[in-house]
């Protein structure tokens, strides 16, 4: 059995509120999936480089493993030549269903790069990000923080603080089996921007709310905290409304989810389609597949 120099694990997010509003600096909630998980090894022994890719996503990873590995060296200015060794990829995050799968593998290779004394490690965040610029244009940095953590943190910025939860609610995740094209929701959000400023901000306004709303009902506790939660997360599924990013297949599964007695619903990630959270005060029904987040 091969034996590894190096090895490190990322994991899945999802995002509580602040969706789109996050990249023109606003807050936002993220959190790990823990039973969502990347795990990168290396290997420097041998004469050449290969790779190979195991778990339910591994084999969805082989093309943005590659990319991202040769995006990392353009960066640094060297060649995929100048690598020999072996690395194990092994995953299972879901790619292209807004659970961070690109963000995983970018802070995992970042933390390689760093491993190789290639570059520093204060830099190892920010080269993260630069390499996600691949996948989504400009990276606020959020994905980044969500899948490096391993509780949830409050995200504003590029400044990371971990939230100090006084309750645990029972939020769920589940698929409204429909891909988001993350980049046609980051367009058509923008352009409300241009066609509409003045609604737009309104929306990044409630965004906001949403945000600190649901912080403030988290961190302090207490008998409303709960009612507080749910109405927050309605602010922030309101918000998916006024951009036009809830799709019919997005709004059926809400819908069902609301009629089994969730609490409060709304699209996780850039919205179109992707997962949806739904908070609950009760066991949900085990035919509803829903992943505890």
């Amino acid at each position: 059995m091969m034996s590894f120099d190096f090895e490190t694990t990322t994991f899945g997010k999802w995002i509580l509120a602040g969706e789109h509003a996050v990249v023109r600096g606003h807050p936002a909630l993220v959190f790990p999936i823990r039973e969502k998980k990347l795990t990168l090894r290396y290997s420097a022994a041998g004469s050449s480089l290969g790779a190979d890719y195991t778990g339910s996503s591994g084999a969805d990873m082989q093309l943005l493993f590659w990319s991202v590995l040769e995006h990392g060296m353009q960066l640094l200015g060297r060649s995929l030549n100048q690598i020999v060794g072996y690395f194990h990829l092994d995953s299972t995050i879901p790619v292209g269903a807004g659970m961070g799968a690109s963000a995983a593998l970018c802070v995992a290779m970042s933390r390689w790069f760093c491993a190789q004394n290639m570059i520093d490690l204060n830099q190892c965040n920010d080269f993260a990000k630069e390499l996600e610029h691949l996948f989504h244009g400009k990276s606020s940095g959020l994905d980044v923080a969500g899948v490096a953590t391993e509780k949830g943190v409050y995200f504003k910025a590029g400044t990371i603080s971990p939230l100090q939860q006084k309750i645990s609610p029972q939020f769920y995740l589940s698929s409204c089996k429909q891909i988001g094209i993350t980049s046609h929701c980051i367009q058509q959000v923008q352009t409300l921007w241009t066609d509409n400023p003045e609604l737009a901000q309104q929306i990044d306004l409630q965004m906001i709310e949403a945000v600190e709303e649901a912080k403030h009902a988290l961190e302090e506790g207490g008998a409303e905290a709960i009612i507080i939660l749910a109405r927050a997360i309605n602010k922030a599924a309101h918000c998916f409304y006024q951009w036009n990013l809830v799709s019919e297949s997005l709004q059926q599964h809400m819908n069902r989810l609301t009629a089994e007695g969730a609490l409060a619903v709304k699209p996780t990630g850039s919205g179109g389609g992707g997962f949806v959270l739904s908070l609950w005060d009760r066991q949900p029904p085990e035919s509803l597949e829903l992943l505890r987040a």
